[in-house]
């Protein structure tokens, strides 16, 4: 395994288990990981209900994608471009609700939601500038600028996945 898909599968796991810890505290479950199919990245059951999981990030800019993801591995740093950024929660809004309606409409999930009903998105939320509430307000606004689209037929809950120096953590973004 070489070090960029050894850092991405350590991010997906600690992502991965927070998610399950804040959706199992929410809601009084106690899902565990069955298996990791990979799409999606993992079935949870508790022996009784069982769900799928995807997860997924939202970067700020595809260059700062490759840069952090590689840096973690191991690979020289490749700064950002310098220059005046403005407007970076609208960016990363508008990168979000790319990625939750393109996940929503994957075909690769159907058997899932055919055979175990709407699964969970966690979107980890990459940018340097994520503040909390304005970041959800701006991904909030946008969401309503393209409708609100029903997303409850892929997915049944959203989480917004961040990190702080306290570790990896996931919020409901919304439920249907």
């Amino acid at each position: 395994m070489s070090n960029r898909a050894a850092v991405q599968k350590a991010h997906e796991d600690a992502v991965l288990s927070a998610a399950l810890a804040e959706h199992n505290r929410a809601f009084g479950t106690a899902l565990e990981v069955v298996s990791r199919p990979d799409p999606p990245d993992a079935v949870l059951s508790d022996g009784v209900r069982t769900t799928w999981l995807e997860l997924t990030d939202a970067f700020f800019s595809d260059e700062w994608a490759r840069d952090i993801v590689g840096h973690a591995a191991g690979e020289p740093h490749r700064p950002m471009r310098q220059g005046l950024y403005v407007g970076m929660d609208a960016q990363l809004a508008d990168r979000f609700c790319n990625i939750v309606l393109q996940k929503a409409g994957k075909a690769s999930y159907k058997p899932f939601v055919q055979q175990h009903g709407p699964g969970i998105l966690v979107v980890g939320l990459e940018s340097p500038w994520a503040d909390g509430e304005d970041t959800v307000s701006a991904i909030n606004q946008e969401w309503a600028a393209r409708g609100n689209p029903d997303i409850s037929g892929t997915f049944e809950h959203v989480y917004l996945g961040f990190r702080d120096n306290a570790g990896n953590h996931a919020v409901l973004w919304r439920s249907s």
